[in-house]
């Protein structure tokens, strides 16, 4: 169940992270289209650090 949860969390961020590179949110001012970016970005942060420390902890269980 993990595992299918990974794959779906990972395409996830697969999506926002495309979305957030072809600047899709852009050009909509009236709902605050570069705090979405912003927000965009800051999740894709959160996620590899998130990836990055269970990663870290992986390999001191070696």
């Amino acid at each position: 169940m993990s595992r299918v949860l990974g794959i779906i969390g990972l395409t996830v961020l697969c999506v926002l992270l495309y979305a957030v590179s072809i600047d899709m949110f852009a050009g909509y001012p009236q709902v605050h289209s570069e705090l979405l970016n912003l927000l965009g970005v800051a999740l894709i942060i959160l996620a590899g650090l998130v990836v990055w420390i269970r990663h870290e902890r992986r390999d001191e269980d070696d």
